[in-house]
């Protein structure tokens, strides 16, 4: 016999409540997806400036150096921009991780931003590969480089938040993009021209813009892949 008492009530772990995932949704639509980052932006706005300033931060660090000696050798300016290229796209990929972490409403804080630099040469080789694809595309008719500049946006957040390989990452996000890809597309587009015309009141609409411009990017991701347990 066992001392449990059949007519307990269950347990519930209260201490370590889970967030709810939401699920795929392919039918999301443009003016959704705006009012749900707009929504977003409320309460994170010091977290992602904050990541972001770090990011500008360490890339002028990193930059400066190499300005003044790639001045004095191409060889010198090639190697600054692989070492710069090395150091600052983990930062992008964390970002791209922050603004989907808070599109399923998980904490977020500045200091993120260095959570990815385990996936430094990864990374790296994936936006490599990526560059020269669509450099590839533009150079074939110009069209094909529009059409994979918009069906990669999502190849770097996959890689490291569903731990997927170089070309698996592409893959998935083009193939997947390429089923709403001009819904995708007119959305950066409106963002853009949002963050122009947020510039011009001496720049202090971007206090706001810009982290709607992040969120927005991972609104887009949660809807179009889905996030997993583990990224929470």
């Amino acid at each position: 016999m066992t001392d449990s008492n059949p007519y307990q009530t269950p347990e519930s772990n209260l201490q370590e409540p889970q967030a709810a995932v939401p699920s795929i949704n392919m039918e999301w639509t443009i003016e959704g997806v705006l009012k749900e980052a707009w929504e977003l932006v409320s309460g994170v706005k010091a977290s992602l400036w904050g990541a972001l300033l770090i990011y500008i931060g360490i890339s002028i660090a990193v930059s400066v150096p190499f300005e003044f000696l790639g001045k004095e050798s191409v060889m010198i300016g090639i190697i600054g921009q692989i070492v710069i290229a090395l150091v600052t796209y983990p930062l992008y990929a964390a970002i791209s991780l922050m603004s989907i972490k808070r599109s399923v409403n998980t904490p977020i804080n500045a200091f993120m931003v260095f959570d990815c630099f385990s996936k430094t040469i990864p990374i790296f080789l994936l936006y490599v590969l990526m560059v020269l694809l669509i450099l590839l595309g533009f150079v074939l008719l110009i069209i094909p480089g529009i059409y994979l500049a918009i069906a990669y946006t999502a190849a770097i957040p996959l890689m490291v938040e569903k731990n997927m390989g170089i070309w698996e990452a592409l893959e998935t996000s083009r193939k997947t993009i390429t089923k709403r890809w001009f819904s995708v597309f007119a959305l950066y587009l409106v963002v853009m021209v949002i963050v122009l015309v947020s510039i011009i009141p001496l720049g202090i609409g971007l206090i706001w813009s810009l982290p709607f411009a992040i969120l927005l990017s991972g609104v887009i991701y949660r809807n179009m892949f889905g996030v997993e347990q583990t990224t929470m």
